[in-house]
C-alpha cells in the first residue's frame, strides 16, 4: 500500500503517540536557539558593537518588517501549495534549518568596515534571517495543524512545544550573559562574545529542527495526488489563499492581536537589556531574571490545557494580556525603587502568567479549521504565515520604537552620567509602553468570534466530511 492510500485510512482525530509530541517539540528548540539571541541582544549589538545609530537601527528593522510583510505571507501561500513525498511543509524544515543556522551567525558578524556599508551589512544579514526564520518556523508551527483534527491533541503538540521552548530558554537565558562576557574577555561591548555565541547556538539548532522533521508526518491537507500545475494554477491559488484568508474576520482579529501584543513584548525584550545595564545597574542579573522568566513560561504549559480546553481560547488570552500588563507597572515600581531582591521571583511570574502564545496557536489552528468548512479552502499556510509576520513586525516595531523612545527621552550609549529623571523616562519607556500594548491586545482577543462550542462543533465536522470523502486529507 502506498503511503498516500495509507494516510487515507487514518482516523484525522487519532490520538499522537507520546514520541510524537516529543520529537515535535525539538523544532521549538531549534527555533529559540535561532532567533533568542537576535530578539534578546541584538539591538544592544548593533548600538554599543557595531556602533550604529538609533535612527540606522530602525530603518534597518523597518525596511526588513516590509519586506516581510510580501515575504512571509508569500511563503505561507506556496508551502501549503507544495506537493512533495514529504508534505507541504516537512521540506522547508529539513532544508531551511542549516540556511538559518549560517545567516544567524552572520547576523552578529562586525566586519571592519566603513559606517555606510555596516548598515548595508547588517540590513543584509538581518533581512536573510528572518526569511530563513519564516521558511523554518512556519512550517514547523503549520506541521501541527496537519498531523491531526483533533483540538485537544493539538492544544498538547503546542503545550509539548512550549515545554520545550520553556526548557531551552531557561538554558538560553542562564547562559547567554555568561557567554558573551567569556568569548568577549568580559567586555559587553566584544564583538566576538556575539558572535561566538550566535555560532554555538546555531550548532544546536541544526540537529533540533532534524529531530522534528523525522518525527512528524502530513496526513491533513497532502496535495501529493493531484496534477502536476501550471505557473498560472500556482498563482491562482496563491491569491485565492490570500482573498480566503483576509475576507475571515476571525483570522484577521487574530493576527491584530498578536501583532499589538507583541509588538509590547518583542519591544521590551528588545531593550530589556538596558533595563538591567542603566537602570538597576546590574546586567549579569538579566539572566537570572531571564531565567525565571522562561521557568514561568515553562510553567505556563502544564496548567494552560486546562483552560484551553475548557474556555473559548479568546477569553484565555485576553486574561493573559491584562496579567503581562499589570507586571509591567510592577518592573517599573521595582526599578524606581532599587527592589533588586525582587527582580527573580517577578521574572518567574511574568512567565507565569503569559498564556496568549500558547493560546494563539491552537485558536489559529480552531480558525483554520472553520476558515477551511466554510470556504472548502485550507488556507493553513496563509493564516499561520501571517500570525508569524505579526511576530516579526512586532518584534520589529517594538525594537526599532523602542530604541528611538529611550534616545528622545536622553539615552546615550555607554554613559554613566546620566540624570535621575532620564532613567526614570526610561523605566517607562521600557514598561509602561508594553502595558498599553498588552491592553488594547486583549480588547482585540475579546473581538474574535471562534468560541470552544463552535471548534467542537467543526471538529465533529471534518471528521464526518472526511470519514464520507465530502473532503480530503
Amino acid at each position: 500500500m502506498s503511503e498516500n492510500n495509507a494516510l487515507k485510512t487514518v482516523d484525522v482525530n487519532w490520538k499522537l503517540p507520546l514520541k510524537t509530541k516529543l520529537g515535535y517539540s525539538f523544532g521549538e528548540i531549534g527555533s529559540q536557539c535561532s532567533w533568542t539571541l537576535i530578539s534578546s541582544y541584538l539591538t544592544i549589538f548593533y548600538t554599543d558593537v557595531v556602533g550604529l545609530a538609533p535612527a540606522a537601527i530602525s530603518i534597518i528593522m523597518l525596511a526588513a518588517r516590509i519586506w516581510d510583510a510580501v515575504n512571509d505571507p508569500m511563503f505561507g501561500a506556496i508551502a501549503e501549495n507544495t506537493k512533495s513525498k514529504w508534505g507541504r511543509f516537512r521540506p522547508y524544515i529539513l532544508w531551511g534549518a542549516p540556511v538559518l543556522a549560517l545567516f544567524n551567525c552572520l547576523t552578529f558578524l562586525n566586519l571592519d568596515i566603513p559606517g555606510g556599508w555596516k548598515v548595508l551589512w547588517c540590513g543584509f544579514t538581518y533581512i536573510a534571517t528572518g526569511m530563513a526564520y519564516t521558511a523554518v518556523n512556519i512550517s514547523t508551527q503549520c506541521v501541527a495543524n496537519t498531523m491531526t483534527a483533533l483540538n485537544e491533541e493539538r492544544v498538547a503538540l503546542n503545550a509539548f512545544k512550549g515545554v520545550g521552548s520553556g526548557l531551552i530558554q531557561m538554558v538560553i537565558s542562564a547562559v547567554t550573559m555568561p557567554m558573551i562576557l567569556f568569548w568577549g574577555g568580559g567586555s559587553l561591548t566584544s564583538g566576538t562574545g556575539y558572535f561566538m555565541s550566535a555560532l554555538m547556538f546555531s550548532i544546536v539548532c541544526i540537529p533540533c529542527f532534524l529531530v522534528c522533521f523525522f518525527s512528524t508526518k502530513e496526513i491533513i491537507g497532502r496535495r501529493d495526488g493531484e496534477p502536476k500545475e501550471t505557473i498560472g494554477d500556482t498563482m491562482k491559488k496563491l491569491l485565492r489563499s490570500f482573498k480566503i484568508t483576509f475576507r475571515d474576520r476571525n483570522a484577521v482579529f487574530v493576527m491584530l492581536a498578536m501583532l499589538t501584543f507583541l509588538t509590547g513584548l518583542f519591544g521590551r525584550i528588545g531593550i530589556m537589556a538596558y533595563y538591567f545595564i542603566y537602570i538597576l545597574k546590574e546586567p549579569v542579573l538579566m539572566a537570572g531574571f531571564a531565567t525565571a522568566m522562561s521557568a514561568g513560561l515553562l510553567a505556563v504549559n502544564f496548567y494552560a490545557p486546562f483552560l484551553l480546553n475548557r474556555f473559548s481560547k479568546k477569553y484565555v488570552g485576553a486574561a493573559g494580556c491584562i496579567a503581562q500588563a499589570l507586571c509591567c507597572v510592577w518592573f517599573f515600581i521595582i526599578g524606581e525603587n532599587g527592589l533588586t531582591g525582587m527582580v527573580i521571583l517577578s521574572g518567574f511570574v511574568y512567565g507565569f502568567t503569559n498564556l496568549v502564545s500558547i493560546t494563539c496557536f491552537t485558536l489559529s489552528a480552531e480558525v483554520i479549521d472553520d476558515n477551511w468548512l466554510k470556504t472548502g479552502v485550507r488556507s493553513d499556510g496563509v493564516i499561520q504565515s501571517c500570525v508569524s509576520f505579526s511576530t516579526k513586525l512586532g518584534n520589529a516595531i517594538g525594537g526599532s520604537v523602542g530604541i528611538l523612545a529611550l534616545s528622545a527621552v536622553g539615552y546615550v550609549a555607554n554613559s554613566e552620567t546620566m540624570s535621575p529623571m532620564v532613567l526614570t523616562h526610561m523605566d517607562m519607556v521600557i514598561n509602561f509602553a508594553p502595558a498599553v500594548f498588552y491592553i488594547a491586545a486583549a480588547v482585540l482577543f475579546l473581538c474574535v468570534g471562534m468560541t470552544r462550542e463552535k471548534a467542537k462543533e467543526n471538529e465533529k465536522t471534518i471528521a464526518e466530511k472526511i470519514a464520507t470523502g465530502d473532503i480530503g486529507i
